[in-house]
């Protein structure tokens, strides 16, 4: 009886646990348990968004192949290049990470772009604003808007339980290149 006792306490805690783990997609599982592999990448079709510090963020689409089995399967690479402060050192460093976005997310992030994002760049507000958020797997995507400012911020969930948490890259002068994003994702259809 202790036993069933013991097994029932822990029982909601296993599944709190589990629900804390991050997503991963779909892709990078394929990617992490493929022993052999290739990943084409299309550099002819791509969003770069760069930061006045130096950051620079990359989308472009990805065919995945599991050269054992054969099987390909497209996606959107992200890659993303930040600058982080070290903490045992006052110095700042570049990080470099790489996300993904399946494909079964891209006609919602299509939609997130054309329907909230694109009507609004032009949009001004007195004594307000706003905030529109698409959250992929692998990936969260911001556009605020507050008053005659524009700002976009990529963030990058916690996919891999890396040191760095944060990571988080953003704009104000190249909110306008968002449709150049569309038009990648639009390639993926």
């Amino acid at each position: 009886m202790k036993k069933l006792l013991i097994i029932l306490l822990f029982i909601p805690l296993i599944s709190f646990g589990q629900e804390l783990q991050p997503k991963k997609s779909s892709i990078r599982n394929s990617i992490n348990k493929a022993e052999i592999h290739k990943i084409n990448k299309d550099w002819t079709t791509i969003a770069k968004f760069k930061s006045g510090i130096g950051e620079v963020v990359k989308f472009f689409p990805i065919e995945f192949i599991n050269l054992k089995t054969g099987i390909a399967t497209r996606a959107l690479q992200l890659d993303m290049e930040i600058k982080t402060q070290s903490n045992s050192v006052l110095k700042n460093n570049d990080t470099y990470k790489t996300t993904y976005i399946d494909l079964e997310e891209i006609d919602e992030f299509i939609l997130f772009i054309e329907k909230y994002v694109i009507p609004n760049l032009d949009l001004k507000f007195k004594d307000k604003s706003s905030q529109f958020t698409f959250k992929a797997k692998e990936m969260t995507l911001y556009y605020l808007i507050y008053e005659k400012k524009r700002r976009l911020t990529i963030k990058l969930n916690d996919y891999d339980n890396s040191k760095f948490i944060n990571h988080t890259f953003w704009t104000e002068t190249q909110v306008k290149k968002i449709p150049e994003l569309l038009n990648v994702l639009k390639t993926l259809k």
